[in-house]
């Protein structure tokens, strides 16, 4: 039988080969490493002059640890080609910037900024692995799908003060991302299940958070591929303020 060992280092060079066949290759130091006890799938960082991967045992038990590292290999693949989403430099300053101008405080508050952050980063992240499935046809599109419907929330938490408010603007921001990965790369909402989801979550909210549901939602789907980086910054910041007027 296999070792966790085993299994990450067979994944990680099919994944590896097929960013490069599909025209993704990952030139710099990367380091694939499996971390048991992690609560969510992977991530990636930089380390050491290049980069780490990584991966959690459910990851490795899920059946998708290839599609995950594919994922996360784009992300690398953004940092590596300095993409505007993957300049760390940058996000730290636009992001500090938001924070201390409307005293954010508050670990609820800071943890809604770095997740729209990373939302931005996961689109442009899979709008390279995206490119991967189709070449190598290394994931079938039902399973996507269901990935995606399982981030969407149907009910708000009940608005009883600030955190709460700042509660529901992260689980919008959460739909958001899942439609508009969906509408991105084609991938069908069956029986509409996803849409019929964000519309109870929607109804159960206020009519400014309805309305700005949609402009979000815009924004995420129509994301361009080649920003320059003044362009990007103002967007992101135009972005991050406007999640912060929602929580007034």
């Amino acid at each position: 039988m296999a070792s966790d060992r085993d299994i990450l280092r067979n994944a990680a060079r099919n994944a590896l080969k097929m960013m490069r066949d599909s025209g993704f290759e990952i030139s710099d130091k990367l380091e694939v490493v499996v971390d048991p006890e992690l609560p969510f799938m992977g991530y990636s960082t930089q380390r050491s002059g290049g980069h780490v991967i990584v991966v959690s045992g459910m990851a490795l038990k899920s059946g998708l640890v290839e599609a995950l590292l594919i994922h996360e290999m784009s992300h690398v693949y953004r940092t590596i080609t300095k993409h505007p989403s993957h300049d760390h430099e940058l996000l730290n300053r636009v992001t500090h910037a938001i924070m201390h101008k409307n005293q954010m405080t508050e670990d609820y508050q800071i943890k809604t900024i770095q997740q729209a952050v990373n939302h931005i980063q996961d689109l442009y992240a899979d709008d390279v692995a995206f490119k991967v499935f189709e070449k190598s046809k290394s994931l079938p599109l039902n399973q996507i799908g269901n990935f995606f419907l399982s981030w969407i929330k149907d009910k708000p938490i009940d608005p009883k003060g600030t955190r709460e408010k700042w509660l529901n603007v992260s689980l919008m921001l959460n739909n958001c991302f899942a439609i508009s990965i969906m509408k991105r790369h084609n991938i069908k909402d069956i029986d509409n299940q996803a849409e019929n989801m964000v519309q109870k979550f929607l109804f159960k909210t206020n009519n400014t958070m309805k309305k700005e549901f949609e402009h979000f939602k815009d924004f995420m789907t129509n994301l361009k591929e080649d920003p320059t980086e003044l362009k990007f910054k103002k967007d992101l910041t135009k972005y991050l303020t406007k999640i912060v007027e929602l929580t007034k």
